[in-house]
């Protein structure tokens, strides 16, 4: 009977202990560096996210954070190469509706949304147009009746990126087309835009503002924004819609894994961004860079890359970028 009970009693030990040692094991998360992929160039929104949420991710982590920028076919290129990552926790990437939605059924990209534990959605912003301040179009509808007659360039960060895809349904749904000029950010398709390479660029809205002085004198003249409501940030510059237009379109930004990343990696992070996008100075932060704050955990984010995937599917197929 003695023996007996000291077997139970070791028993309970043993459980006792193996339940206590995986929780210090999710509680210890993160014990070393995490790196995250960015895929895309430095300057452009994709990355400006990074570089906002690195630093005080590492502070409510308490693990240093090391961004790593590998540019390419849009996004795909990073991505692919997160995909392939191990599944342990500490390599992440930032994705985004396009890279992680409409990306992978345009071409062989070596990953899909499934590829991928969703962690959180962090931001997002309007899509838009913008020209040369020198530039004869002064309005959406002088810049779409200028491609009936006429064939003009554009640029923005990247095939099959957000501002490509957003550029490329408006033209498609107003009848015209332009040529597109492959940029890996859009700092790098500014620089195309303003030394006259490309007639326009399309990119988010966030990589406006700073083109622009206090008096709000520019090198750049932003024809519209696809937002329902005029953006704060830049409240003169009218809306499609405002413009006969009725399309709206916006790009999001957020945190995903390698599909098979431990759960407790997956919560940790994204209960500190969730933490994060809500403290009153981070949002203020987010105002200096031009970012709307928009949290999604894993779960509501998933829905929405699927919603994505569901509505640009025929979009795609309409003007001839779904892969066959």
């Amino acid at each position: 009977m003695f023996t007996r009970r000291m077997l139970i009693a070791a028993s309970a030990c043993v459980l006792s202990f193996g339940t206590s040692a995986s929780i210090a094991s999710a509680q210890d998360y993160p014990t070393k560096p995490i790196q995250m992929i960015v895929p895309f160039g430095q300057g452009g929104a994709t990355d400006q996210v990074a570089r906002l949420i690195a630093a005080p991710l590492e502070e409510k982590l308490d693990a240093s954070i090391v961004i790593v920028n590998q540019p390419g076919a849009g996004g795909a290129v990073g991505l692919s190469n997160l995909a392939r990552m191990p599944a342990d926790g500490y390599t992440i990437g930032i994705g985004s509706d396009s890279t992680l939605g409409a990306r992978p059924m345009m071409s062989d990209t070596g990953y899909d949304s499934e590829s991928f534990d969703m962690i959180a959605r962090v931001v997002e912003i309007p899509s838009g147009i913008a020209v040369r301040a020198d530039s004869p179009y002064q309005s959406l509808n002088d810049l779409v009746e200028a491609m009936k007659t006429e064939t003009l360039t554009y640029s923005g960060s990247g095939v099959a990126s957000g501002p490509h895809l957003a550029a490329a349904v408006f033209l498609a749904e107003q009848g015209v087309e332009a040529t597109f000029v492959n940029s890996n950010s859009n700092q790098e398709g500014m620089v195309k835009l303003l030394s006259g390479e490309v007639d326009f660029l399309t990119g988010g809205g966030s990589n406006f503002p700073p083109m622009f002085d206090e008096d709000g004198n520019g090198d750049i003249r932003v024809l519209g924004l696809a937002a329902e409501d005029r953006w704060p940030f830049m409240p003169n510059v009218p809306t499609y819609k405002e413009q006969g237009f009725d399309y709206l379109r916006s790009q999001w930004f957020g945190l995903v894994a390698p599909a098979g990343s431990p759960d407790e990696a997956i919560e940790t992070i994204s209960n500190a961004v969730a933490q994060l996008v809500e403290d009153p100075e981070f949002q203020e932060r987010l105002k200096e860079f031009y970012f709307n704050p928009a949290y999604l955990g894993p779960k509501q984010m998933r829905e929405r890359i699927e919603a994505e995937k569901k509505g640009i599917r025929p979009v795609l197929d309409k003007i001839g970028l779904l892969a066959k």
